[in-house]
């Protein structure tokens, strides 16, 4: 559920702006829609920033079509390399990941920014998400058994695109490491957590992911080691940081 209102009907915020990240490579099947799913906000975002990574199709040409749209290209290098391209010219106060297969819910944003405008101390907030399934495609071994219909805000993963963070979170912790193709975006979360960074979550659903056969995470084998690689760079900072305490 949201975060409760703050008590004082008279208790006034300044909203924060929002930066959307879109990185987006052979993505002319989708990326329309996902970007028509942000301008649809009933809370308008500042800008929506589009970071073509080397794509061979017509994925800069539907960007381009989209007016406000902020369309950078860049050799194909991944997509977290191609969302700190992003981050990198973007100048809201909060920051949004977006994939470009998937849809955001026409309220997310009140949702998610409302939140961040009222709670100061926050520096991510997360919610939910709904599948989008596309027909034929096969399910994702991260997806649990059962009815899809029936599924509760926590029987499916959080991934990137059900987060809001403020600008701050990312110029302290850094960006998304390039060297990973997979479970970057984990990384970066347990690089959030560990910091001591405050984060809340709700049940509220923000994402409409589409399983569509193509996506990365159908890859369960590059999965597997990308998380085996985050844990052991978790465990290095650990050690590191207990060096620095023994040895100052």
């Amino acid at each position: 559920m949201s975060a409760p209102e703050p008590s004082g009907a008279s208790l006034s915020v300044t909203p924060g702006t929002t930066s959307v990240i879109i990185a987006a490579f052979n993505a002319e099947a989708f990326l329309a829609e996902a970007i028509d799913s942000v301008m649809a906000q009933s809370r308008p975002v500042a800008e929506i920033i589009v970071v073509d990574d080397g794509s061979l199709d017509r994925t800069a040409e539907i960007a381009a079509s989209k007016a406000g749209v902020r369309l950078i290209h860049q050799p194909n290098a991944g997509p977290s390399a191609a969302r700190n391209r992003g981050l990198a010219v973007a100048t809201g106060d909060y920051v949004a990941i977006l994939d470009a297969d998937d849809l955001w819910p026409p309220d997310r944003q009140e949702i998610l920014a409302g939140i961040l405008d009222r709670e100061e101390s926050l520096g991510v907030v997360i919610g939910s998400q709904t599948l989008l399934i596309e027909p034929g495609a096969t399910l994702p071994e991260w997806v649990p058994n059962g009815d899809l219909d029936s599924f509760g805000p926590n029987d499916l993963p959080r991934p990137t695109g059900s987060f809001l963070a403020r600008r701050r979170v990312f110029d302290q912790i850094g960006t998304y490491d390039e060297g990973m193709r997979h479970a970057e975006d984990t990384d970066w979360f347990i690089r959030v957590r560990d910091s001591g960074i405050d984060v809340l979550i709700i049940d509220d659903v923000v994402l409409r992911r589409r399983i569509h056969g193509s996506n990365l995470t159908h890859d369960s084998a590059a999965q597997r080691r990308a998380f085996f690689e985050v844990l052991s760079r978790r465990m290095a900072r650990r050690r590191d940081a207990a060096d620095l305490e023994i040895n100052p």
